[in-house]
């Protein structure tokens, strides 16, 4: 994906071949030295970062750390801050920046080191707290929620994390951060959602909730909502109707049958509130929204939805709360 100028000369592109590709526009200079195809800057930003990522590392043996390792074990950080690479120099000294390099500084035990595609870099549940540290919530709370659920670490393993960088500067941060961690988010749209409507105006919300009908039939499971008062929220992005997809099924078969899985909730007396990434901009309209779904609980003649609901429990790996001193 990277390569240096070396690497290039052994597979037989001399350097006046190197400057022309450049020229044209085919190459580009991820850092000093190092260089990747064109087309590896042209995606997600994520992915545009994971390349510079990967440059740095080709010319250094730094330790890639805080945001740049989330990133490299794909971890999403909505709203994080990629414009610099991070890496850490062991050993004491103050931070450096250079260029769009963060060189931060500090002394890690070997249980918070280890190596990805051949990169020096720190484990999950370290990334997962340097991030915390120092990226905006949105981004720490989405990185360990899909940690979590995909099982890259645990609670404990993270508490372990939290507990090595006590006394470091942003380390309440991270554990208020971090305590909002749950692993049963599915995409960064559902954290988002999760904590858009963790507000003192609105009850908790139920994640992951399974709908049965009278007969004790599965209709479908929502993202989230207050089985209470009989309100359901759905994200909805692309991600949701890649997972609806089976072998030999469309996007278009994908969409009919999340209609149909509407309908089923509609049927038994459920109301379902749409989010998507349009309610971003707004917070406190979807806030509104989900109010007003739930006053309808209040009004007289309201019944409860029919058939029976069960919320999807926390993982056994994730049950212990989050280190909260």
């Amino acid at each position: 994906m990277v390569y240096t100028r070396a690497e290039a000369v052994a597979d037989g592109v001399s350097d006046s071949e190197l400057k022309s590709l450049l020229k044209r526009g085919d190459r580009i200079r991820v850092v000093r030295g190092v260089y990747a195809d064109a087309a590896e800057l042209a995606g997600w930003e994520e992915d545009q970062h994971r390349t510079r990522v990967m440059g740095v590392a080709k010319i250094s043996d730094l330790l890639v750390s805080h945001i740049s390792a989330a990133v490299l074990h794909g971890l999403p950080v909505p709203g994080g801050d990629l414009t610099e690479v991070h890496a850490t120099r062991l050993g004491v000294g103050g931070n450096r920046h250079r260029s769009t390099r963060h060189v931060h500084s500090g002394i890690l035990s070997s249980e918070w080191q280890t190596t990805l595609e051949g990169v020096y870099v720190t484990t999950v549940p370290r990334t997962l707290v340097d991030v915390a540290k120092t990226q905006p919530r949105l981004a720490a709370v989405t990185a360990a929620d899909a940690a979590l659920h995909r099982g890259l670490c645990t609670d404990e393993e993270i508490s372990d994390a939290l507990r090595s960088v006590y006394r470091h500067r942003g380390a309440p941060r991270a554990r208020a951060a971090l305590r909002l961690a749950d692993g049963r988010a599915e995409s960064p749209g559902e954290t988002w959602t999760r904590l858009a409507l963790t507000h003192p105006s609105l009850p908790p919300c139920e994640l992951q909730i399974e709908v049965f009908d009278e007969h004790g039939r599965f209709v479908g499971r929502a993202d989230g909502g207050y089985p209470g008062h009989g309100v359901l929220w759905e994200y909805d992005g692309q991600e949701k109707y890649h997972r609806l997809l089976g072998v030999g099924k469309t996007t278009l078969d994908a969409v009919l049958a999340e209609k149909r899985r509407e309908s089923g909730f509609n049927e038994l007396g459920w109301l379902v509130v749409r989010v998507d990434s349009s309610d971003f901009r707004a917070p406190e309209t979807l806030r509104r929204r989900m109010l007003d779904a739930i006053a309808r609980s209040s009004r007289p003649g309201w019944l409860p939805p029919s058939g029976s609901w069960a919320v999807t429990p926390r993982h056994p790996s994730i049950q212990r709360p989050f280190l909260t001193a």
